[in-house]
């Protein structure tokens, strides 16, 4: 039986969840609206991502996840 693991930000520049994602943000000193503004997202979807409601599988939540790193 395989089991999957999350990739560690850094082995492959993945973050290996989207709280993860968000650290690094602020850990650039990118807030989230800022993140939004500048690649073109609606705020609402980016913090959906971010909080894990919205599980970027697809539309603009999974262009959000791409663009963070998750996916």
């Amino acid at each position: 039986m395989s089991s999957r693991k999350a990739v560690v930000s850094g082995s492959s520049g993945r973050h290996a969840d989207p709280h993860a994602a968000k650290e690094a943000l602020y850990a650039k000193g990118v807030t989230l609206k800022e993140f939004a503004e500048k690649n073109g997202f609606k705020y609402r979807t980016v913090s959906e991502v971010v909080r894990g409601v919205n599980k970027g599988l697809y539309g603009e939540g999974h262009k959000v996840a791409v663009a963070l790193r998750i996916k």
